[in-house]
């Protein structure tokens, strides 16, 4: 709640969404995220960045979006996310 109003950047680890169709028959989302401390946050990904910026497989995600609040919750406007990519496991290769 500190940062409400403000545009932060803050890395994720997918753990589910859930697709809504809106009246004007697009779609967006409600992604849900583990941060690194292991605590839960909420994104909203409206049609415009859920085109531009989809939620394709689970994994780490760098979002960059604004803090807002509805019905006393807190939640991240996604404005840009991006699917992080991993280190591979060197004992593997």
């Amino acid at each position: 709640m500190k940062y409400l109003g403000r545009t932060i950047r803050i890395v994720g680890n997918f753990v589910t969404d859930k697709t809504v169709k809106t009246k004007h028959g697009t779609y967006m989302k409600f992604g849900t995220f583990l941060d690194v401390d292991g605590d839960f946050f909420d994104t909203v990904h409206f049609p415009p960045s859920l085109v531009a910026y989809p939620l394709r497989d689970w994994g780490l995600y760098l979002i960059e979006g604004k803090v807002v609040e509805e019905f006393g919750c807190p939640a991240i406007e996604v404005s840009r996310c991006g699917k992080m990519p991993l280190k591979t496991d060197p004992r593997s290769v």
